[in-house]
Parts: structure tokens; C-alpha cells; sequence
């Protein structure tokens, strides 16, 4: 994923930002790479095109897909987010789950930023106040307690909390629609030739994007 996005990432830099949609005007050359581009413009034009798309609808897919349609310099994009999964079904707050996640503060202040974190209080979340850490060859341990600190070590939070109080907040957000069903066949990056990220569902539909969110 890292070596995806990175690689994506660079070449939206160099396009300083995203480039809108506009007619494109052609020249009467009758080269290699004219035919090669009028058809990579027909292409375009025969799928569906979104600003950024993001493959996966977890707790990570959903997080980015709420923060980046949460941003102010963003609000002009289109963003998709696709998931395999037919719906995401809210939870039972009355029914615990022992599928957890440790937060850590980079996560507890990116919940506050999207506005997901005052429902997860509101719901169930435990601070984790001690910590031990072992050495695995040796008697050697390191213990971070709460009253050397300032703030709590970690939280403890469910995963269906978490991932439900995003959801929530990603139902607020206009411009980021979620897909459900949608289970990708092939991806293709940003290559001579093409300025556009091509990504292909398994019903044969065909989409295209300046920026493209996978692992893999």
C-alpha cells in the first residue's frame, strides 16, 4: 500500500492539483502518441471519472474517505469510496464485541478532527492507564504508567464503534459517496500516456480517477 500510494502521491504532486474535467483540443498529427492519447480521451469519456477513490471501506478506507471530504481545500472533489461488502450495518450498542483496536493518540486526535470521537465516548471506550513491554530474549521491560504522563497512554475501542461512529459522520459529508457491492477485478496507475488512474469492478464497469487510495 505504501509503495501504491507514494507512488500516486507523487504524481498528483507534480500536477500541483487536481485537474477538472475539460474538453481537451486536438491537433491534426497523425503520430503514434496522438492516436495513443485520442483513445486514452475516449476511454475517459465512456467510464465514470471522481477526483480521488478510495478501495476499501474498513476502519482506515472510511477514516480517510470522512477526513478528506471534511477538508476545506477538498470540498470541490469528488471522492468515492468502494466497498465489497453489500451495506454496513449498524451495530447494537447494547451487544459488546471482543474485536478491539488500540488507539493511539494520532487516531484520538484524528476522531476529534471528523467528529467521530464524542460518540465513541458517548458509546464504549476504555483508557489504557499501564503499560509493560518485554524483551523477548531477556528480563529486560519498560512500564509507562498514567501518572508519568499527560495524557493516556491509549484507548481500547471496538471495532463496529468505531467504524459506526465514522460512518456516521461520513452521512454528513456531500461530497464522498460510498459504493457497496463493488468489488474491484484490476487497477492501473498513472502512466505515459494516460492522466488518469484506471479502476475496474468485477460487474465490468470502468472508473477513473487523479488520485487512487489502495493496498496491495
Amino acid at each position: 500500500m505504501n509503495r501504491l500510494l507514494c507512488t500516486t502521491l507523487v504524481k498528483y504532486s507534480q500536477r500541483n492539483a487536481i485537474k477538472p474535467n475539460c474538453p481537451v483540443q486536438w491537433r491534426g498529427l497523425s503520430t503514434s502518441s496522438s492516436i495513443l492519447q485520442a483513445t486514452t480521451e475516449q476511454d475517459t469519456a465512456n467510464s465514470q471519472h471522481y477526483d480521488i477513490i478510495i478501495a476499501g471501506g474498513g476502519m482506515v478506507g472510511t477514516a480517510l474517505a470522512c477526513a478528506l471530504g471534511k477538508n476545506t481545500r477538498l470540498q470541490n472533489k469528488n471522492i468515492l469510496l468502494l466497498e465489497a461488502a453489500a451495506g454496513f450495518k449498524q451495530p447494537s450498542t447494547e451487544q459488546y464485541s471482543n474485536r478491539v483496536s488500540a488507539i493511539s493518540k494520532g487516531t484520538y486526535r484524528l476522531m476529534k478532527t471528523i467528529g467521530a470521537w464524542e460518540e465513541i465516548e458517548q458509546t464504549r471506550v476504555k483508557p489504557v492507564l499501564k503499560m509493560q513491554v518485554w524483551d523477548a530474549c531477556s528480563d529486560a521491560l519498560i512500564t509507562f504508567n498514567y501518572d508519568d504522563l499527560s495524557e493516556n497512554i491509549s484507548w481500547i475501542v471496538e471495532n463496529d464503534v468505531l467504524l459506526a461512529s465514522i460512518y456516521r459522520q461520513l452521512e454528513t459529508v456531500p461530497n464522498v459517496r460510498v459504493r457497496y457491492s463493488s468489488k474491484i477485478a484490476s487497477c492501473e496507475l498513472i502512466r505515459d500516456g494516460a492522466d488518469k488512474s484506471t479502476v475496474k469492478l468485477s460487474d465490468g464497469e470502468t472508473l477513473k480517477c487523479d488520485l487512487l487510495v489502495s493496498k496491495g
